[in-house]
């Protein structure tokens, strides 16, 4: 199977989220498992604060 991996941008962002706030996960490991690809445009997304966060290719972040 053929995984999309995050871009470096995407990686950058999800770990600032990280950095504002753990939101309970204890690593930023157990953090990063929250996002996943979504099957348009390579848009990563996951929860942070109760809110879905979609993160597209150049970091930018939706709620």
């Amino acid at each position: 199977m053929n995984r999309a991996r995050p871009t470096r941008a995407q990686m950058k962002s999800i770990h600032q989220l990280f950095q504002r706030s753990p939101d309970g996960s204890p690593t930023y490991r157990e953090f990063r498992k929250r996002f996943h690809h979504l099957s348009f445009d390579n848009i990563f997304g996951g929860t942070w604060h109760g809110m879905f966060i979609g993160i597209e290719t150049d970091g930018y972040r939706h709620s």
